[in-house]
């Protein structure tokens, strides 16, 4: 809207709420190799994304993305993706909420339930077939357990399931962790859909019917 160039029509935090986005990844055998390396990289995440959450830093935060090196465009510009008050076209404006969230409600934790989302959506979208050992594969490329190893000495709160049922939150809500209290949710996705990851195969077969 900034260049006159288009409109908002939606974002992905009202399809699918506090749902996954940018992700870091390495492959097993350099995070078998390296593990303290991994850890470090994981603590360094922790504290860059609680730095980013705060409100106190976001103009700071703009500062440093409006570099050539990063984004490159105007602070002025990446201030509403900061504070969630989105200029959606023609003079339209709307909050969102959690349209920011790179550190609370266990934003980074790595839940087996999202890559299993995202593996159903694969196999619906006829990218591979639903198979046992594919489905192993996407549940086993999310490594929480690696994740608490790294954060487990900084005391912060952890979820302490692995993965969860996705879409079921409909407010925030104090969950069980290991560590400080921790809040989740919601987690709704815009059409009312329930993702249970212990019943993947009646899942996949109802979105076939879709």
């Amino acid at each position: 809207d900034a260049a006159g160039t288009g409109r908002i029509v939606t974002v992905k935090a009202l399809l699918w709420r506090n749902s996954p986005e940018k992700v870091i990844g390495a492959r097993k055998a350099w995070a078998e190799e390296n593990p303290e390396a991994l850890a470090a990289l994981l603590r360094a995440l922790h504290h860059a994304a609680r730095w980013c959450q705060d409100p106190a830093n976001r103009g700071e935060l703009a500062a440093l993305m409006a570099k050539p090196a990063f984004l490159g465009q105007p602070e002025a510009i990446q201030m509403p993706a900061l504070t969630g008050r989105l200029q959606l076209g023609g003079g339209v404006e709307r909050s969102v909420e959690d349209f920011f969230l790179p550190f609370d409600k266990a934003a980074n934790f790595p839940w087996k339930s999202h890559a299993l989302w995202f593996y159903t959506q694969m196999v619906r979208r006829g990218q591979l077939p639903h198979t046992p050992q594919n489905l192993a594969i996407a549940r086993d490329c999310y490594r929480p357990d690696l994740y608490r190893s790294a954060l487990k000495p900084l005391g912060v709160a952890l979820p302490g399931a692995n993965a969860k049922v996705e879409g079921a939150l409909k407010v925030a809500t104090p969950v069980g962790s290991a560590g400080a209290s921790l809040v989740l949710g919601p987690d709704g996705f815009f059409d009312g859909q329930i993702f249970d990851p212990d019943r993947i195969d009646a899942y996949i077969a109802g979105q076939k019917r879709a």
